[in-house]
């Protein structure tokens, strides 16, 4: 059980794109492919529909809490990764919000940060623990929740995006990028990657360095989030009218 649980990665570590890796990108394919083929058969349970999302929540925020006492157990940057500056953990503290609330703004913030927990799983960066590690379940396991609670919602709750979605997004993510990026470079941390991309081979190591480096990940982030929004469904005009209106 002490090795379980140790800081150490083991021998069984995961590398980018390998029969493991691919194994749990499958999974989360799986588990998305499975909620759009029985969409109709869930959302005719109400309480399976209701408490599918907040089962598995309480699974991934169960492994959330364990990960900060074994960081804090292994004095591996405890602090740090309490505080939820990263897209991915504030996306798992969105979930929370958008799991009891349902509301259409929480859930258009969090359809657009979600994405971070996609990369999270196609580049993986969290050394390299494997399936003999803790770290290796915590890690894929809520990256996977985030991102299947997206689709969860836009296929089994009907969620759709408002016209003014992607200026929302705008106005949240230009003052937090500034905010982190600050934070970033008075404390000698690298949230969200703005002050240079992870270890792992990524297509941030393409843009370079310093101030220029920053500049280009804002622009290729909001270059990301506007063609989501292109993407993605939209309120027809009657159902926003009516929802603005309430």
């Amino acid at each position: 059980m002490r090795a379980f649980f140790s800081k150490d990665p083991g021998n069984l570590q995961i590398v980018e794109f390998k029969p493991l890796h691919l194994i749990m990108v499958g999974l989360l394919a799986i588990a998305i492919y499975l909620t759009f083929r029985y969409a109709d058969r869930i959302k005719a349970n109400v309480k399976t529909e209701k408490h599918l999302p907040l089962f598995l929540g309480i699974a991934a925020w169960v492994l959330e809490i364990v990960f900060h006492i074994w960081n804090y157990v292994n004095k591996t940057h405890f602090v740090k990764n309490l505080i939820p500056l990263e897209l991915c953990s504030i996306s798992l503290v969105l979930t929370v919000f958008l799991c009891f609330s349902n509301n259409q703004s929480v859930f258009e913030i969090y359809y657009f940060f979600s994405i971070g927990a996609l990369m999270a799983i196609l580049f993986p960066s969290y050394g390299g623990f494997g399936p003999d590690r803790f770290r290796f379940y915590h890690y894929f396991f809520c990256h996977s929740y985030i991102v299947w609670l997206n689709f969860y919602y836009l296929k089994v709750k009907g969620f759709r995006l408002r016209r003014t979605a992607f200026l929302r997004l705008v106005a949240v993510m230009i003052p937090l990028s500034f905010l982190t990026r600050f934070i970033d470079l008075r404390f000698d941390v690298d949230y969200m990657f703005l002050l240079g991309p992870s270890a792992t081979k990524s297509p941030l190591d393409f843009l370079g360095d310093g101030n220029a480096y920053f500049y280009k990940l804002l622009l290729l982030a909001l270059t990301i989030f506007f063609v989501l929004y292109l993407a993605g469904p939209k309120e027809n005009k009657n159902a926003e009218a009516a929802s603005l209106s309430d």
